[in-house]
């Protein structure tokens, strides 16, 4: 069975990026307001605020908005540098498990190039390679003016005519729900809400202001909007950061409100040298404005047509925003995030992972605010300290807990007893066991399989599709040698294998891959119309996963079986693909750290080099767990603890925020209650979730592409549980409808919690080969069926 995902919005033209279409969403906004297909409707608002005169929008801003601003308190001496030592003794920067791969340059056989997407004018990180896949995505291409999230905001670079960072937050009251459907379809946050742009007056038009990006790591960003190199507006973009600060440097402050100010009024300061003010908007969203001014610097405000407006500039002045009034967030004003680090160990069936946050400024606490997703908070040790009675609404995430905190300390349930054997987590079943009927099944099947011609078949011009037949007749060999024991049969397919995956370590396949220069990675020599946008950095971690586990099988039997030279001949092949997709470590100068997992909201994103109105998204939660899986079995075939320990604590990761966010149970209280029937996301952007699939709308796909490569490591994820509900719910009343590939698929899936009617399926003389998807055969499907019936 064949599917293909349309590709995302492609160019125009060089240099050109679309923003993703909302597509299924047009014809419903067009029936409810006039709006452009590439911006979602806004919600209802209510802007009955009484007219004020131009006299008093023209005042000095304090007290009840109209009384002048306090003047600063002299600067006194520091209390606390928020950049001193962590108290807390394992938080010692060491990176623990998250070592290089490899520091060799990538494999000659791929050839050099330059990507056609170049990295923007003044650009900077430092001769590291540049993030592909990441939350900041945006800021490097197209216009740059398309949305970033780093939860529980969104920031976007507009380029109007009142130019600057502008700043949103959207509660959930405000998001976007189907109504044509129940339960709805789709849900959206609206875009383009300017609650705030932190400008300049000196930015008298967007031609006055230059964009300038740098240190761009895997969990945070530096932007700058200058008007020369020594004036302009610093933004460190953090994922969870508390505040949004702009620091501004021998500019003179201007912030507007796209929405508008309803009032201003001075509060208590927290501490010498900073400035508080309450901000309602005239959507009556209320906001907590902190502004820090250096020693020996002062620094009045003003309301000048609907602006607040700076006398004079100042050089480190700070202005930091939040749409919360909680006391407890003054101990954090004066603070803010820079960079975050990541570090981690595994030990036994704990996985331990820390972000710590890297501060600047100066606060009460000696810390800066920062807010955590619910599968952090569920994750979280005694070590995370801090929290506050802070909640704030993230678009697909849930709600976000505040935390005055140095580290989000967490440990996870690794699966460590996941290798290549089928495994499972129903209750009362033990390690794989066969009886002589299933053995006998299996054999019949393998008979039969090995046969396939497996280097024919993976002749396709598709690293994706290649990986998927790669991998499926990897795991026939496995069931060769390791459960019915048959050294004919392995004898058989195993050279067969390795001269397939020969024309892929050659590079001697329809589309061979290159190196890219610019951005770091290994990509299709296709165009951008090719292999769902491999070329432009999509679906890297999909692709490569399929591929390194036929590799770790290969090497594993070919150690068993045959001379185990095969590994020597091929190793840096595979490490290469995994270093493009997984690479653990900032010391690796070839290839950018971990490309498309993001340790922040716990998933991958398969999105690259596209611009995106709703920002990067993931449609296959399962083959992002198909990519980690393969660390692990690539780490156990080669001995290289590291990766193995790297692969279970990113499952742990995944077991928990893939069952917040993408599958839901019926007790789910994370995503909207009116969502959860779906039991699935859909593909999930930062901005949506659109309960469909990039290649139709069928129950099937929209479930299945959740759940393939039912593999050892699908049952540590889908809980009987869930895969019970999603059943009878759902799949039970569609399966014997459908008639191709994703039958085969929804059977075996099955078997996460009732293996005896899945195997019965696949055992029985109504079974045909055309349920088999094109990744899966029936060898493998008795196997995991029969292991556990």
């Amino acid at each position: 069975m064949l599917y293909h995902r349309p590709l995302m919005p492609l160019p125009r033209s060089p240099g050109q990026l679309l923003s993703y279409s909302q597509g299924s969403f047009s014809e419903y906004r067009r029936s409810v307001c006039n709006c452009d297909d590439d911006a979602p409707p806004l919600p209802p608002r209510n802007y009955r605020v009484a007219a004020k005169t131009q006299r008093e929008d023209n005042e000095c801003f304090g007290v009840n908005g109209r009384s002048s601003i306090p003047p600063p308190l002299p600067p006194r001496p520091k209390i606390i540098n928020t950049n001193d030592e962590i108290g807390l003794e394992r938080l010692d920067m060491s990176t623990g498990i998250f070592t290089p791969i490899s520091s060799d340059a990538p494999s000659t056989k791929f050839k050099k190039v330059r990507h056609d997407v170049a990295l923007p004018v003044n650009t900077n990180n430092n001769n590291k390679p540049v993030q592909t896949n990441k939350f900041y995505g945006n800021m490097l291409l197209g216009s740059q003016t398309s949305p970033v999230w780093t939860h529980p905001y969104s920031l976007w670079i507009d380029k109007s005519s009142k130019p600057g960072m502008a700043v949103a937050y959207i509660k959930s009251s405000q998001r976007v729900f189907d109504t044509a459907n129940k339960p709805p379809r789709y849900l959206f946050s609206p875009t383009g809400i300017k609650s705030f742009v932190f400008s300049s007056t000196e930015f008298k038009s967007a031609d006055d202001m230059s964009v300038s990006l740098n240190t761009l790591k895997h969990l945070s960003a530096q932007v700058r909007l200058q008007k020369s190199d020594q004036e302009y507006i610093r933004f460190y973009l953090v994922q969870g950061m508390g505040f949004v600060t702009a620091i501004y440097y021998n500019l003179i402050p201007k912030v507007y409100s796209g929405v508008g100010f309803k009032s201003i009024s001075g509060d208590t300061s927290p501490r010498s040298g900073i400035s508080k003010y309450k901000i309602v908007l005239k959507d009556n969203a209320v906001w907590t404005l902190y502004v820090t001014i250096p020693g020996g610097q002062s620094l009045q405000l003003a309301l000048q047509n609907n602006a607040i407006v700076g006398d004079r500039s100042i050089n480190g002045g700070l202005f930091q925003i939040v749409p919360d009034t909680n006391s407890d967030i003054d101990r954090a004003a004066g603070c803010y995030p820079i960079t975050a680090d990541l570090t981690g160990s595994v030990s036994g069936s704990k996985g331990n992972y820390t972000l710590t946050f890297t501060n600047a400024g100066e606060s009460n606490s000696g810390t800066s605010l920062m807010y955590a997703l619910p599968h952090q908070v569920e994750n979280f040790t005694s070590r995370t300290v801090g929290k506050i009675n802070s909640k704030l609404d993230s678009t697909v995430y849930g709600s976000m807990t505040g935390y005055l905190t140095k580290a989000f300390d967490m440990t996870v349930e690794v699966p460590s007893g996941l290798g290549f054997d089928p495994y499972t987590t129903i209750k009362g079943k033990g390690g794989p066991k066969y009886s002589d009927d299933v053995l006998s099944k299996i054999r019949e099947a393998a008979a039969s399989e090995i046969d396939g011609d497996v280097v024919s078949e993976s002749n396709v011009d598709s690293m994706y599709t290649a990986g998927k037949i790669l991998a499926k007749y990897a795991w026939i060999l496995y069931c060769c040698q390791y459960v019915i024991k048959d050294s004919d049969k392995v004898s058989k397919l195993l050279p067969k294998l390795k001269e397939a995956i020969s024309r892929f370590t050659g590079n001697q396949q329809i589309l061979p891959l290159k190196y890219d220069s610019v951005w770091g990675g290994i990509i299709s020599s296709g165009t951008v119309y090719q292999d769902y946008g491999n070329a432009y950095y999509n679906d890297h971690h999909f692709h490569y996963g399929y591929h390194v586990i036929a590799a770790a099988i290969v090497a594993l039997v070919d150690k068993d079986a045959s001379d185990g030279k095969w590994l020597g001949g091929n190793r840096v092949w595979v490490e290469n693909l995994i270093r493009d997709y997984s690479n653990p470590s900032s010391t690796d100068i070839y290839f950018p750290m971990f490309r498309s997992f993001d340790w922040f909201t716990g998933h991958s994103w398969a999105k690259g080099l596209f611009e995106s109105a709703d920002g990067k998204d993931e449609e296959s939660s399962s083959e992002d767990v198909n990519s980690a899986y393969a660390l692990k079995l690539w780490g156990l075939a080669v001995d290289n603890k590291q990766l193995a320990a790297i692969g279970d604590l990113s499952l742990g990761v995944l077991k928990t925020s893939l069952n917040h966010y993408f599958l839901f149970t019926d007790d789910n209280k994370t995503q909207p209650a009116s969502f959860i029937p779906n039991k699935v996301s859909g593909i999930l952007f930062e901005n949506k979730l659109d309960h469909a699939t990039y290649f139709g709308t069928e129950t099937q796909f929209i479930h299945m592409i959740h759940a393939i490569p039912i593999t050892p490591a699908s049952s540590f994820i889908r809980s009987p549980t869930f895969v019970r509900e999603e059943w009878e719910q759902i799949l039970s009343k569609i399966v014997d409808k459908v008639d191709d590939g994703w039958k085969g698929i929804m059977m075996l899936n099955l078997a996460l919690y009732d293996p005896k009617t899945a195997y019965e399926f696949f055992s029985g003389s109504g079974f045909q080969d055309k349920y088999l998807d094109n990744g899966q055969s029936k060898t493998w499907s008795l196997t995991y069926s029969g292991a556990f019936k």
